[in-house]
């Protein structure tokens, strides 16, 4: 875990006095979902576009 957890579950505390960690995880995690899809669409079209990985790095 992050060694902000703490602080951001405390700072969140602030403003609602029984949040929690669950609380601070289901706040996130609409987030995290959405930054995961659009990375894998992300993936999706460079592989479909056959763009390298890297310098030397061909995809396939």
């Amino acid at each position: 875990m992050s060694a902000t957890f703490v602080l951001t579950v405390g700072y969140l505390q602030t403003y609602q006095k029984k949040a929690g960690i669950g609380t601070l995880v289901s706040f996130t995690l609409p987030a995290a979902m959405a930054m995961m899809a659009a990375w894998i669409a992300l993936f999706a079209v460079w592989y479909a576009l056959g763009l390298p990985l890297g310098p030397g790095a061909p995809i396939r």
